[in-house]
């Protein structure tokens, strides 16, 4: 069985992580990109004086989630704070804010019956790979020896997901770490349902990444409560308006 000698803390042994595609982060949208970390006080006048416009916000277990409209970048945003630190921004369908922001003379939109749109905040878990390199002692050698070796792990990250339903058809929106390295592209990050059953009490569906990669999403549609298991998987809660009649959708 080979061993490490103790003498290998004397030599250079120390293995380097290279990082993977699948651990890449969401780059935020480049005009925003230097408020990622910026305490939520300081984040909110820099949002207003780069001409962007408070929408609402919402609230998923210990993370507050803002969005923002700016009528000069046509951009809707969204803003998760952590900790009273802005921890991540990204760019999400303009569906999600009012269209111009609170300037806009639009008249809102009837509500569709057979419609629903929910936006769904929360986190996510995805695999990661990293390559170690380094010199490791041979017994049979009697020699130090270059090794390499794959380790792969989890890493947690906050996102969110938009999902349209219209006549019984049904589309998901995903940004950023939502979207694996192998995908099938999607159209312009959206994903068709399949499966889809829309119950009293909660939604459920199935969408296709790839042609191996199947994730199943639950929706409980009192509580707004998101679950999607897959690669990557994801849980959180969806926000629509209006509730009413003591369910949120």
């Amino acid at each position: 069985m080979n061993r490490i000698r103790p003498t290998a803390a004397l030599i250079a042994a120390a293995f380097a992580s290279i990082g993977s595609p699948g651990s890449a982060h969401a780059e935020p949208p480049g005009d925003l990109s230097d408020l990622v970390g910026a305490r939520g006080s300081s984040g909110e006048t820099q949002m207003q004086a780069r001409g962007y416009q408070f929408v609402r916000a919402t609230r998923v277990r210990d993370q507050s989630w803002t969005f923002w409209w700016s009528d000069v970048q046509k951009q809707c945003v969204s803003i998760a704070t952590t900790n009273g630190r802005y921890a991540s921004i990204e760019k999400i369908p303009t569906q999600n804010c009012r269209p111009g922001g609170a300037s806009s003379d639009a008249e809102p939109t009837p509500p569709q019956p057979d419609a629903i749109t929910l936006v769904c905040y929360g986190s996510g878990q995805h695999a990661t790979y990293s390559s170690h390199m380094g010199y490791e002692w041979n017994d049979r050698s009697k020699k130090y020896e270059p090794m390499q070796r794959m380790e792969t792990g989890n890493e947690q990250f906050n996102s969110g997901v938009q999902i349209d339903i219209r006549d019984g058809e049904g589309r998901i929106h995903l940004t950023g770490k939502m979207i694996p390295p192998l995908n099938s592209g999607g159209t312009e990050g959206w994903w068709a349902l399949e499966d889809l059953q829309l119950q009293p009490e909660r939604i459920t569906a199935r969408y296709r990444v790839n042609g191996l990669n199947r994730p199943s999403l639950n929706i409980d549609r009192r509580s707004g409560l998101i679950e999607i298991k897959g690669l990557p998987g994801f849980s959180g809660k969806c926000d629509v308006g209006d509730w009413g009649a003591g369910r949120k959708f």
